[in-house]
C-alpha cells in the first residue's frame, strides 16, 4: 500500500534539503513540494503565512522512520507530520515506490564475532 506523508516548511532551502536527504535514505521514493498560502491559529493568533507543502511518498514498511526523520529534521517547534493511507494505486507505480524506498535491514547481532 502507499503511503503520503503531508508536512509543510518555512521555506524552498529548508525543505529541498530535507527532501533530497530522505530520498537518499530510501526514506521516500519522492518528495513534491510547491509554495502555498496558509491561515493557522498559532499563540491565540491567526497568522499568514507563505510556506512550502510537501507530500512524501513512502511505503507502509517506511513510513515510521520517514517520519521520525522528519520530526528529528524539521525546523518548526510543531511540525504538521499526517499520514494519507492511499487504497488504490496503479501496478507499475507501487512497484516503482516499493523498490525506491528502503528494505527492512537485518538487526546485527551484538555478540557477533568480528574477524
Amino acid at each position: 500500500m502507499g503511503i503520503v506523508i503531508v508536512s509543510t516548511y518555512p521555506n524552498k532551502k529548508s525543505i529541498s534539503k530535507i527532501a533530497n536527504m530522505i530520498v537518499n535514505k530510501g526514506l521516500a521514493a519522492c518528495v513534491n513540494y510547491t509554495k502555498i498560502n496558509s491561515v493557522y491559529a498559532w499563540k491565540k493568533k491567526t497568522e499568514n503565512a507563505e510556506e512550502f507543502l510537501a507530500l512524501f511518498k513512502t511505503t507502509a514498511k517506511t513510513k515510521e522512520l520517514l517520519k521520525k526523520e522528519i520530526a528529528k529534521t524539521h525546523p518548526y517547534k510543531v511540525p504538521e507530520i499526517v499520514e494519507l493511507k492511499v487504497d488504490s494505486v496503479n501496478t507499475s507505480y507501487q512497484i516503482w515506490l516499493m523498490n525506491s524506498t528502503r528494505k527492512a535491514k537485518p538487526k546485527k547481532r551484538n555478540n557477533a564475532s568480528k574477524r
